[in-house]
């Protein structure tokens, strides 16, 4: 039975949905991601994202991502990857690089996380220079992690900056996002989350943003670890496996 305090999260989240109704837009985004280690260090990682706006009445956009996770060690690990996203109106292409440092004691993790993004909607030259440049950004994230002890699941928060590049100045702040969420180990390698961020923009529409995001994440590794767990556990309950 998935742990009271989730549902918590749950609750919370339906407050801050019911509140943001009065001036701003409600989005919710529908995940589903699967991640595989290919070597002890590299990690490749697949994700699908369904993004629905308006509060929740209208398409927005669907994406599909691949990423590659190097751990130079524990504690620092380079990451980047590809986004296409697409809806009615336009597509989008993202490239991204990155780098983290995570520093664990106890039941908390706090990391620090630097990551450059290209994005643009064509890569046809004319269209780039006559309607719509590719947009580079810098983000800048710091969060915190907390294990609830004796339970499956943990929370956390995040604070990140967006600066914009290719404006004048040449580094312009372009919005802030603040980030609270948990989640829940299931069977079989998978994880389910359940989080919010509300963005905080700098324009002169002052078109912010909440959005609750849902995940549903499989880890091959865990899910292969567990049915070969479960299968000794079988040969040794038949006394097909011999204990040393």
């Amino acid at each position: 039975m998935i742990n009271k305090k989730l549902l918590s999260y749950f609750l919370v989240f339906f407050a801050i949905e019911s509140y943001s109704q009065s001036y701003t837009d409600t989005q919710g985004r529908f995940m589903t991601s699967v991640d595989y280690k290919i070597t002890k260090k590299l990690k490749i990682s697949g994700e699908y994202r369904y993004s629905l706006q308006n509060d929740f009445h209208k398409f927005r956009s669907s994406a599909g991502e691949i990423s590659l996770k190097y751990n130079f060690t524990k504690k620092l690990n380079v990451l980047g990857g590809y986004r296409f996203t697409t809806s009615f109106e336009e597509d989008n292409h993202r490239f991204f690089i990155g780098i983290k440092y995570n520093k664990k004691w106890d039941e908390f993790k706090a990391a620090v996380t630097s990551k450059y993004q290209y994005s643009t909607n064509s890569f046809d030259p004319d269209f780039m220079n006559y309607y719509k440049e590719p947009v580079q950004m810098l983000r800048e994230e710091i969060s915190l992690d907390y294990d609830i002890p004796n339970t499956k699941t943990s929370v956390f928060i995040a604070s990140e900056i967006f600066l914009k590049m290719n404006s004048q100045p040449y580094l312009k702040w372009n919005r802030m996002r603040y980030s609270i969420g948990g989640q829940y180990k299931l069977k079989y390698g998978t994880t389910l989350s359940l989080s919010t961020f509300y963005d905080d923009k700098v324009s002169a529409q002052k078109n912010d943003r909440i959005v609750i995001v849902t995940k549903l994440n499989v880890s091959i590794d865990d899910f292969l670890k567990k049915l070969k767990k479960n299968k000794k556990k079988a040969l040794k309950k038949q006394g097909l496996l011999n204990e040393e």
